[in-house]
């Protein structure tokens, strides 16, 4: 398992697992250097497949959604695919306001997330 400030990472079954460490994501110049960090875990993965978990996640700006858009841009510039699991019934409203619910393939929880993966092997 990898582990840096922002998140802690591991595979599962060819599943790259990111599993965000912090309850809030909000501050602007912090999400930059995650994304940073983010994109080069998925230009130099092995996996294309990747799940990032949000359960301690209470609290997102607009700039970490904007992050985790890039990010799925990214995977399927890689020819992967990006699922989220584990939000919370708060944060998944303002992903619900801004319509991004429509955008990402979002599970309940992590498992729910991997099973998903294995259906579409």
């Amino acid at each position: 398992m990898a582990t840096d400030e922002f998140y802690a990472t591991r595979s599962i079954d060819g599943v790259r697992i990111v599993v965000f460490r912090q309850s809030h994501i909000l501050d602007a110049v912090a999400i930059e250097r995650m994304a940073a960090s983010l994109k080069e875990l998925i230009d130099h993965s092995e996996e294309t497949r990747f799940v990032f978990s949000f359960e301690p996640v209470e609290y997102l700006s607009s700039s970490a959604l904007g992050m985790l858009i890039g990010l799925q841009k990214r995977c399927l510039q890689r020819r992967g695919e990006m699922k989220l699991a584990g939000i919370n019934d708060e944060v998944m409203e303002v992903f619900h306001i801004t319509k991004l619910d429509t955008v990402f393939d979002i599970y309940k929880d992590l498992p729910a997330a991997l099973e998903a993966f294995r259906k579409n092997l």
